[in-house]
């Protein structure tokens, strides 16, 4: 009987915890909203960060020549687009990026754009190399991995340019670089 009885009041304990929790989490955000936070309970910066005043201000400045002559011109980032075949087991892999895509052993890339696990591989790193891209190349750089990044052969000691028919060696695996395109101007 005791048990029952401590069972319930331990319960009702867990759920008063929670509600209040809750309502004091629903009460902040609801202050933050009000106070013109937002939905995240960041502070609004007033008309500056308004989307209708934004959106007016641009309509504007495409009406008057001036404001967008003075406007600096942004460099529009292009796609890269690299196809690489592992040499022993002719797998293909295709991947369309702007910066980077990264090599490795491990399962989580989130650090790259892209990704290519090398699972069957124990002599590669968990991140052993990225491939970059600086200017209108592609670069090759090897991430602090204990076996070596090779390209053709060679050990890599730095960033090296990649092209065509180039093979990247990663601890036993080899990939060849197919095709390295790129989006045009």
């Amino acid at each position: 009987m005791w048990y029952w009885i401590l069972m319930f009041a331990l319960a009702a304990g867990c759920i008063a915890m929670l509600a209040v929790s809750f309502h004091s989490i629903k009460k902040r955000s609801d202050r933050a909203v009000y106070a013109g936070g937002g939905r995240h309970g960041y502070g609004y910066g007033g008309d500056e960060d308004d989307p209708d005043v934004l959106q007016r201000r641009r309509r504007r400045e495409a009406d008057d020549p001036r404001e967008r002559e003075e406007r600096p011109r942004r460099k529009k980032k292009r796609l890269w687009k690299i196809i690489l075949e592992d040499i022993d087991s002719w797998d293909k892999y295709t991947f369309t990026f702007y910066d980077t895509v990264g090599i490795g052993r491990g399962k989580d890339g989130s650090m790259y754009e892209k990704y290519l696990p090398v699972a069957g591989d124990g002599r590669v790193s968990k991140v052993h190399c990225v491939i970059i891209h600086r200017g209108d190349k592609l670069y090759l750089k090897d991430e602090g991995s204990r076996n070596g990044t090779y390209l053709n052969g060679e050990r890599l000691d730095g960033p090296a340019v990649i092209q065509r028919d180039d093979i990247i060696g990663v601890g036993e695996t080899r990939f060849e670089i197919q095709r390295i395109l790129r989006e045009s101007e």
